[in-house]
């Protein structure tokens, strides 16, 4: 399984960070050195409280848009975009700490424009995540139906649970639809994790989880069932048709040419399917069930 920790990731982002770093000194050393302290009687805590919150908050989003993107045009703009308005924002708090003389007026401009910049530069980054999320859609349709919700998405494979698919399952039926179910199974796969390792079998289920979606059509749905088992809906699909892309699937798990750790031999592995027609009145887990005892059976046949 393909796992990062936050420090890594933001250590992706060096250049970013640096420069969130220098905007942030820039901004306490235009201020320190134009201004003298105020009185502490004077100071207003529930501003500075209220002030600062947007300060801690828009270095947030900025941590966040670092740990969850990878490099790329959209991220360094978001990054611009929210570092500009924080350098606004946190000259205002400084505000509340210190005075400054008639002749520092101009720094009220200071204060203003970055934030109205940042604005405008957020803005941008936002229309090209627009952009970007759209052909991220695209490819998602043969994972995702009827909801996107991270919590029911299998993190080795980055495909959704089974009770996610037994979902849209049942959400076909009773929209009266008819269609295919497909489940696979990789054939001894407790041996090839006992032979190289757990960590090695979740990658190798990552790149078969990838390997079906490319298979599918953009109405069809790949899920992780359960271990290595996976389970296909494929909606207005004949027997024929399906047999047809489970001789595909077999055959390209069979031709996966999988290096485990730093071996130069490729390692091949194979899987088996069955299938059901699933149309309306029928019950989604008595079929499942049946397909696996199907599957359960057979396995002792695999040579």
């Amino acid at each position: 399984m393909y796992n990062v920790t936050l420090f890594s990731q933001l250590g992706r982002h060096s250049h970013l960070i640096g420069a969130v770093l220098v905007t942030v000194c820039s901004a306490f050393t235009l201020a320190i050195t134009q201004g003298t302290a105020k009185p502490a009687i004077i100071i207003s805590w529930l501003d500075i409280t209220g002030e600062g919150s947007v300060v801690l908050l828009t270095f947030g989003w900025i941590v966040a848009v670092l740990a969850s993107r990878p490099p790329g045009k959209v991220t360094a703009l978001l990054t611009l975009g929210l570092t500009f308005f924080m350098f606004s924002a946190l000259l205002d708090v400084l505000d509340e700490f210190l005075s400054y003389p008639a002749s520092a007026d101009w720094l009220s401009m200071v204060e203003s424009i970055p934030a109205a910049i940042g604005m405008v530069i957020m803005s941008v980054a936002l229309f090209w995540w627009h952009q970007e999320q759209l052909v991220l859609n695209t490819q998602l349709r043969r994972k995702e139906w009827d909801s996107r919700s991270h919590e029911q998405v299998d993190p080795i494979t980055q495909l959704y649970r089974g009770d996610y698919w037994q979902a849209c399952a049942r959400n076909m039926l009773a929209q009266e639809r008819t269609g295919c179910v497909v489940v696979l199974d990789i054939n001894d796969f407790s041996q090839f994790n006992l032979r190289y390792g757990q960590q090695e079998g979740d990658r190798f289920l990552k790149e078969v989880a990838q390997l079906l979606v490319m298979h599918l059509r953009d109405c069809d749905l790949a899920c992780r069932y359960a271990g290595d088992r996976f389970a296909l809906l494929l909606p207005d699909m004949n027997r024929d048709e399906v047999s047809h892309l489970i001789s595909q699937l077999c055959t390209s798990i069979r031709h996966l040419a999988f290096r485990c750790n730093s071996q130069t031999t490729a390692v091949f592995n194979s899987a088996r399917a069955v299938q059901a027609q699933l149309v309306p009145g029928m019950e989604v887990s008595a079929l499942l069930r049946h397909l696996n005892e199907q599957l359960d059976t057979s396995a002792s046949q695999v040579a």
